[in-house]
C-alpha cells in the first residue's frame, strides 16, 4: 500500500463519522421544521376560527342554543311556550277619555224579509285613525303665530325697549316642533333626512339639517341640569349596568364611542357620547364616589373603577358557545372544547337557577363557593387549547370568585343584557344616520337621548308634557 494512502477500514470509519455528523445536523433541522410546521398549523387553526367568526359578523349567525343552556341546535325545549290567548291577537279597547267622536248606527226598521225587528240591543265598536293632510277636511298642519312687536326708544337714555325679544331669526320654530324633533331623533332613532320627510309629509313644514342640529344643541343646554341630576341618580343606584358601542364622529375620522349606564330594575338610562374608548370616559361615567356593583364585560377600564364588579356571564358564555359551534374548529380539538363548553354551560345554568330563588345570604354565599369550586378545574391550561379558550381561561382566572359570583350574595343580575338592550337603539340609529358630524353634536345627542328616552319609558302617556316642564 503506498505511503499516506488510507486503508479501506479507515475510509469507512471517516465516511461513517461524516454521515453521523450530517445525520445529526439533519435531525436538528427536522426538529426545527417540525416545530415550525406545528407553529404554522396552530396559526392556521386560529386563523380558520377567526375567519368563521368574521363570516358570522358579516353574514349573521346560525341558530344556536339560547344563553345559559347546553342544548344543541335543533332540539326543542322540554316545556313548550304557553299558547297565546285569543285576546292577545286583538287591539285593546280604548278608554272613554280617548274617544273624540261618537256615532250611532241605528238598525233598520225592518228585516230584508219584511219582518219587524224586535229585541234591539246596542253594541260598541271602535275605529282608531289619524289625520292625514290630503284626506282630512280642514286639516291644519302647521299652527303659525304672527307677533306684531312694538319697539320704542327712550327719549332720555336712548335705550330701545320692545314688547318681545327681537333677536334671532325672523321666523323661528316653536316649542312643539323642538320637542317632536328631539323625540324622533332620540327615542324613535330617526335620521335627519327621515325627520325632514316626516315634517314635510305630515305638517307641510320644511326643516333643514342645520335647524335640527340647532334644536338638539339648544335642548341639550336647556336640559343640562336634568341631565346632571339623572347622572347622579344612576350613580347612586346599588346595582348599575354599563356598556359601550362605536359611535362614529365624522370630524374625528369615524372614531367615537357611545357609553351607556343604567340602574338595575329601573327605566332610567344615562348616555355619554365621546370621541374615543379611553379609560377617562369610563371613570367619568361612574364618577369618583360610586360604591355599588357595576355589571359589565371585562373591558380593562371597568376593572379598576370604584365599587364592585360583576362580570357579565352572557359575554363569557357566548365566547365559548361561539367557539364550540365554530365550523372551522379542528376536529382533534372539538371533543375537549365540547366537554369544556358543556361543563361551563351547566355552571351558568345553575347560577341562573340560584338567582331565581328567594334571597338568603347564607345560602347564596354557600352557592357561590360551590360554583367557584366547580369552575376551578376548568381553568387548568392545556397545550391543546385553542387560543380563544386559552384567553377565556386566563380571563376567568384573573377575575376570580369575587368578580364572577358576587351576583349571588349581592343579589344582582349575572348578565349585562339591560345595557346591551339600551344600546341597541343607538346601534340601529347608527346604521341609518352614520353617527354624528362633530364631537359637540355627539355630546348634545347624548344629553337629549338620555332625557327623552328616560322620560318616554317612565311616563309615555305624558312624555311631551314632562319634557316641556324641563324647559323648551
Amino acid at each position: 500500500m503506498p505511503k499516506g494512502q488510507l486503508t479501506k477500514e479507515q475510509r469507512l470509519t471517516q465516511n461513517v463519522a461524516r454521515l453521523k455528523t450530517i445525520n445529526a445536523k439533519l435531525r436538528v433541522k427536522v426538529a426545527e421544521l417540525e416545530a415550525t410546521v406545528a407553529s404554522q398549523q396552530a396559526r392556521l387553526d386560529t386563523q380558520a376560527i377567526q375567519i368563521a367568526e368574521l363570516q358570522t359578523m358579516v353574514f349573521g349567525k346560525r341558530r344556536q342554543p339560547p344563553t345559559g343552556t347546553s342544548q344543541p341546535p335543533g332540539n326543542k325545549p322540554d316545556t313548550p311556550p304557553a299558547p297565546r290567548t285569543a285576546s292577545s291577537y286583538r287591539r285593546p279597547i280604548p278608554p272613554d277619555s280617548s274617544v273624540t267622536r261618537t256615532e250611532t248606527n241605528s238598525a233598520p226598521g225592518y228585516c230584508q224579509c219584511g219582518g219587524e225587528l224586535t229585541s234591539v240591543t246596542a253594541h260598541e265598536r271602535y275605529v282608531q285613525d289619524i289625520p292625514l293632510p290630503d284626506l282630512t277636511d280642514g286639516y291644519q298642519a302647521t299652527l303659525t303665530t304672527k307677533y306684531v312687536v312694538e319697539r320704542g326708544i327712550c327719549d332720555r337714555c336712548g335705550k330701545a325697549t320692545s314688547g318681545r325679544d327681537l333677536g334671532g331669526a325672523m321666523v323661528a320654530l316653536g316649542p312643539n316642533v323642538r320637542l317632536l324633533v328631539c323625540h324622533l331623533i332620540s327615542t324613535v332613532g330617526m335620521s335627519y333626512s327621515q325627520v325632514r320627510q316626516l315634517f314635510t309629509g305630515l305638517y307641510r313644514l320644511d326643516i333643514s339639517d342645520g335647524e335640527i342640529a340647532g334644536i338638539l344643541a339648544t335642548q341639550s343646554r336647556q336640559w343640562q341640569p336634568s341631565y346632571q341630576r339623572l347622572a347622579a341618580d344612576v350613580r347612586g343606584a346599588p346595582v348599575v349596568h354599563a356598556d359601550e358601542t362605536p359611535w362614529p364622529i365624522q370630524q374625528l375620522e369615524g372614531l367615537g364611542y357611545a357609553w351607556a349606564m343604567c340602574p338595575a330594575g329601573s327605566t332610567k338610562v344615562y348616555f355619554s357620547l365621546e370621541g374615543n374608548r379611553g379609560a377617562v370616559h369610563a371613570q367619568n361615567l361612574f364618577g369618583p364616589n360610586f360604591t355599588g356593583v357595576r355589571i359589565s364585560d371585562d373591558y380593562a377600564p371597568y376593572r379598576t373603577l370604584p365599587g364592585s364588579q360583576q362580570l357579565c356571564w352572557a359575554h363569557l358564555y357566548r365566547c365559548i358557545r361561539d367557539l364550540r359551534y365554530n365550523p372551522n374548529l379542528p376536529e382533534q380539538q372539538l371533543p375537549a372544547v365540547v366537554e369544556w363548553y358543556e361543563a361551563f354551560a351547566a355552571i351558568y345554568e345553575d347560577l341562573r337557577l340560584y338567582l331565581a330563588e328567594p334571597f338568603d345570604l347564607q345560602r347564596r354565599t354557600s352557592q357561590a363557593d360551590q360554583l367557584w369550586h366547580r369552575l376551578q378545574p376548568l381553568l387548568v391550561p392545556s397545550p391543546d387549547d385553542p387560543d380563544k379558550l386559552v384567553r377565556l381561561k386566563a380571563q376567568l382566572t384573573r377575575a376570580g370568585q369575587g368578580k364572577l359570583f358576587i351576583c349571588l350574595p349581592k343579589d344582582t343580575p349575572s348578565d349585562n343584557n339591560r345595557a346591551e338592550r339600551d344600546l341597541r337603539g343607538l346601534v340601529l340609529k347608527r346604521k341609518r344616520s352614520f353617527g354624528s358630524r362633530t364631537p359637540k353634536g355627539a355630546r348634545a345627542l347624548g344629553v337629549v337621548l338620555s332625557i327623552c328616552l328616560t322620560t318616554w319609558r317612565t311616563n309615555p302617556e305624558n312624555c311631551f308634557r314632562v319634557l316641556a316642564a324641563l324647559g323648551v
